[in-house]
């Protein structure tokens, strides 16, 4: 009867271990998921804007009614989109490439690069030398000037 009374009293000390290991493993474990969810969700919030800032920009672009209106419109609309997806215009570079000139011949179409750099977060700038700290997403889109329109 003593080896059941001292089997019992013994299980008494190792109580509860099991909890404290358990919360220990998925604090260890949850930590790096839930770091990485919130950077590939940013990554994708990032290509979801380059990829409109490009559309929306070269859309913008080919329905101008002349070149330097037609830079202003794309760099406007490539702001908004950006600034819609949580993205500072800073962070991105707009390129118009035409292929004629001037752009907006008809039947000549019109190539926008959209570059963004997107941070990564909570890496702190000390390791920016020895990791990067950003990744660099770009877009491109090719809009069609539409063949019947008055020459510029």
């Amino acid at each position: 009867m003593s080896s059941v009374v001292s089997r019992l009293l013994r299980s008494d000390t190792e109580r509860g271990s099991m909890l404290v290991e358990t919360a220990f493993l998925l604090v260890l474990i949850m930590l790096p998921v839930f770091y990485l969810v919130g950077t590939l969700g940013r990554l994708q919030a990032g290509a979801y804007a380059v990829s409109a800032a490009s559309r929306e920009a070269g859309r913008t672009f080919v329905a101008s009614a002349d070149d330097p209106s037609g830079h202003l419109a794309a760099s406007a609309a490539a702001t908004l989109v950006m600034e819609a997806h949580s993205f500072p215009s800073e962070d991105g570079e707009l390129v118009v490439i035409c292929e004629s000139s001037p752009c907006l011949s008809p039947g000549s179409t019109v190539r926008v690069d959209m570059n963004l750099q997107v941070e990564l977060p909570l890496v702190p700038d000390f390791v920016s030398g020895a990791l990067p700290t950003a990744i660099t997403l770009s877009s491109s889109h090719i809009a069609p000037v539409d063949e019947f329109r008055e020459s510029p």
